[in-house]
């Protein structure tokens, strides 16, 4: 008994040495970072954000890196969506941003904005006119779209099929409720946000009828009765959606 208490202590001091010989290496300055390399930046705010990495990398070494303390240093960017690091030994250090991409236009005042799907204003980033467009009146809070109706407006268009969305000029609420403006196409008025998946297969379907040619609006508040405005005065009712509808049809000028 007494052996095997004498291996044991004599193995817990060789693992309590070891632990501190490597904490003691991984901090030598032989393995200081001195290059840093950062890729993946765009926008106004990419030197502002290499300069904040860099400057953080730089107190590390390439066997200790801290992906928390590189977070920290670029927290307030929230361009940033997450970091990779892979160290180059003995002294290189190479961060790759993974941006947020920008999903819709807010204009707020006349100020306009890039944001990201998940409602995170993109400060430092130019929002595209090929961005859907939506509008309010309520400034963004904490870097994050505050105003309910504009969120709610973001995940009307975060349910939209690629190909159609690709169409979307703006979406607003007015006396048809929600409403999308398509890009030389007509108007898809939604009503309420409910069933958003089943009301964009249903205009997806109408768009490519060839009896909504040249429709003034599309009318899938009830998506099991899409209507289509024509040239005629009064609406007229379109077939119902398929299981699987098309994406873009002959109403859009493409």
């Amino acid at each position: 008994m007494r052996l095997r208490h004498k291996l044991a202590c004599v193995v817990l001091v060789l693992l309590v040495g070891y632990g501190a010989w490597i904490a003691l290496v991984r901090h030598l300055s032989v393995f200081q970072v001195r290059n840093v390399t950062v890729s993946g930046l765009s926008g106004n705010a990419a030197p502002q954000i290499r300069s904040a990495l860099q400057l953080t990398a730089r107190g590390m070494t390439t066997t200790d890196v801290s992906l928390a303390r590189l977070h920290a240093a670029v927290a307030s960017y929230t361009l940033v969506a997450s970091l990779r690091v892979s160290s180059e030994y003995p002294h290189g250090l190479h961060i790759r941003v993974i941006e947020r991409r920008p999903f819709v236009r807010l204009d707020v005042g006349g100020v306009i904005v890039a944001v990201a799907r998940d409602d995170s204003v993109l400060a430092g980033l130019r929002a595209s006119r090929r961005l859907p467009l939506v509008r309010s009146g309520v400034a963004p809070i904490g870097g994050r779209v505050s105003d309910p109706q504009a969120r709610l407006e973001i995940a009307l268009l975060d349910d939209a099929p690629a190909p159609l969305l690709a169409h979307v000029y703006s979406v607003t609420a007015g006396s048809h409720g929600l409403t999308v403006q398509l890009r030389r196409g007509p108007a898809i008025y939604f009503g309420d946000d409910a069933l958003p998946h089943a009301k964009w297969a249903s205009a997806a379907a109408v768009l490519a009828n060839p009896t909504s040619r040249g429709a003034s609006y599309i009318d899938v508040s009830l998506p099991s009765r899409p209507a289509a405005q024509v040239d005629d005065p009064a609406s007229i009712n379109v077939p119902s959606a398929p299981a699987n509808p098309p994406t873009t049809g002959s109403t859009l000028d493409d």
